[in-house]
């Protein structure tokens, strides 16, 4: 199933290259902005600033991640896009864009803090124990995060919604979702590596997007079949059968095909 998804990534982001990259390019000026601005910010020496421009930074990406993750959600149903659908969703993600900005940067702010001073300043074992605990709720946030724009944009919930079911698909599915966070970090690794360029802010999203898209086959399957109460029972999740459908529409897609699918073309012609 996971090898799936990293094909379906890969298809998607190739199928949809160019406006991947006009999307991204608006990530990498807008984050240039931002740095620009906490640059500026600094440089005042006033810490009021420095936390406006903080805030005002989580939540300005915010509103172009959630902007975006309805065109990430069209991909992952196998639909089109167009570059202007991005634009167009801004005015509609500004209320939950705001929100999550604001708590992302809110568990920022709050854990940095905590976390120097109690494992830096503090200097005692309890401080110590209380600075690990801190970290791992931040880890455990962050991983559950994950989830939080894609159930946005394929569930179309509320902000709470969202942020109460993000925590249930974490610990309901908490291998799949250390998995795909070490599989987003792989993705970052190589945005820095392409300049931000590909896969980067919109690669990511389309992932995530797809991972939860086909997770959720797991609890459309376990509603139609009641009887299987026992956690064992529950685990044991068709998968081949469940992403079948997909599988025939995404099609082989062998490596010639990216690199000269006019052959395809000609192929299917004859």
């Amino acid at each position: 199933m996971f090898g799936f998804i990293i094909k379906k990534n890969f298809c998607d982001g190739w199928d949809n290259l160019l406006s991947v990259i006009m999307a991204n390019l608006v990530f990498l000026f807008s984050g240039i902005g931002i740095v620009l601005l906490n640059g500026l910010a600094a440089n005042t020496q006033s810490e009021i600033f420095v936390l406006l421009a903080l805030i005002f930074g989580a939540v300005f990406l915010s509103i172009l991640i959630v902007a975006y993750s309805d065109s990430a959600a069209h991909i992952a149903n196998f639909e089109g896009i167009h570059m202007l659908d991005f634009f167009k969703a801004i005015p509609g993600a500004i209320k939950d864009g705001a929100l999550f900005g604001l708590m992302n940067a809110g568990v920022f702010l709050v854990s940095s803090f905590s976390i120097r001073y109690y494992i830096v300043e503090s200097g005692t074992l309890l401080g110590f124990a209380l600075g690990c605990a801190i970290f791992w709720v931040d880890f455990f946030y962050l991983l559950a995060m994950q989830w939080f724009i894609p159930i946005r944009a394929l569930m179309h919930n509320n902000f709470r919604k969202c942020f109460k079911k993000s925590f249930i698909i974490l610990f309901d599915n908490t291998g799949f979702t250390l998995l795909m966070g070490l599989y987003n970090l792989i993705l970052l690794v190589l945005s820095v590596v392409a300049i931000g360029f590909f896969p980067s802010m919109t690669g990511i999203l389309i992932a995530n997007t797809n991972a939860l898209r086909i997770l959720l086959y797991k609890y459309d399957y376990l509603e139609e079949h009641p009887e299987l109460k026992t956690k064992k029972e529950r685990r044991q999740i068709p998968w081949d059968d469940l992403i079948a459908e997909d599988r025939d529409i995404l099609g082989p897609r062998p490596i010639r095909s990216f690199l000269f699918p006019w052959k395809d073309d000609q192929r299917q012609d004859l």
